[in-house]
């Protein structure tokens, strides 16, 4: 879905917040602060949803599925209880009543408990502040040095896997714009969401991308080898 162009003056504030937000549970998304995140809503329950929040804060809690939830989908299947929280900053109805929206997102957020189930389920959140340790500059340079080697392996073949990010963003915002944008599995990316320390978050981040450079490494050696081989055969 191309995303329309947002206004996002005064997205995050949450001044007025009532503490009580729709939960939107999907299988396959996890939602980071500062990141976009568009959704096509075409269940009748969750278009419901969308058309209340407009009306009110335009807050959407995008949670997780726990395992096993596909034979219960239709009621309310077990969600992981850390969330990202999101505003909607878009939002067009077509015609057949379904609904693109695009979510701003605003903070972690843990379940204290859910108030109301139906047709969606309403909850009861504490939002999750970062804890920082101390100067985390270093692991910035770290991170920024992994990136720009993984992205000088890659040759235009394999442009599409390299990794846009702005590495001089607040290393809170750089740990989870890559969270969103590294990780294809989401329960490596629930782990990270779940996780408030920065400096954690950074090493978490950071000894996935030196696994990754020590795997490519390793293939272009094997590659070399087999390559000299045929040579001098």
């Amino acid at each position: 879905m191309e995303l329309p162009e947002l206004d996002l003056k005064d997205v995050a504030n949450l001044d007025n917040f009532s503490g009580i937000i729709p939960l939107f549970p999907l299988s396959s998304v996890v939602f980071f602060p500062n990141t976009l995140l568009p959704l096509h809503i075409f269940e009748t329950r969750y278009r419901e949803m969308v058309h209340k929040a407009l009306s009110t804060e335009k807050i959407i809690g995008m949670a997780l599925l726990k395992p096993g939830w596909e034979s219960d989908y239709y009621r309310n299947p077990e969600v992981y209880d850390v969330i990202g929280m999101g505003r909607i900053v878009s939002s067009e109805e077509l015609n057949d009543g379904k609904i693109n929206i695009v979510l701003y997102g605003l903070k972690r957020a843990k379940i204290i408990e859910v108030v109301s189930e139906q047709p969606y389920r309403q909850a009861r959140v504490s939002i999750m502040e970062n804890e920082f340790d101390e100067s985390n500059e270093s692991l910035r340079t770290t991170i920024e040095e992994l990136v720009n080697k993984w992205n000088l392996y890659l040759d235009e073949k394999q442009k599409a896997h390299r990794i846009n990010v702005n590495t001089k963003l607040p290393l809170e915002n750089l740990t989870d714009a890559l969270g969103s944008l590294i990780f294809p599995n989401v329960f490596d990316k629930q782990i990270l969401l779940e996780e408030t320390n920065v400096q954690k978050r950074s090493e978490i981040i950071i000894n996935d991308l030196q696994s990754r450079l020590d795997m490519i490494s390793i293939t272009s050696q094997k590659r070399s080898e087999i390559v000299d081989k045929r040579n001098l055969n």
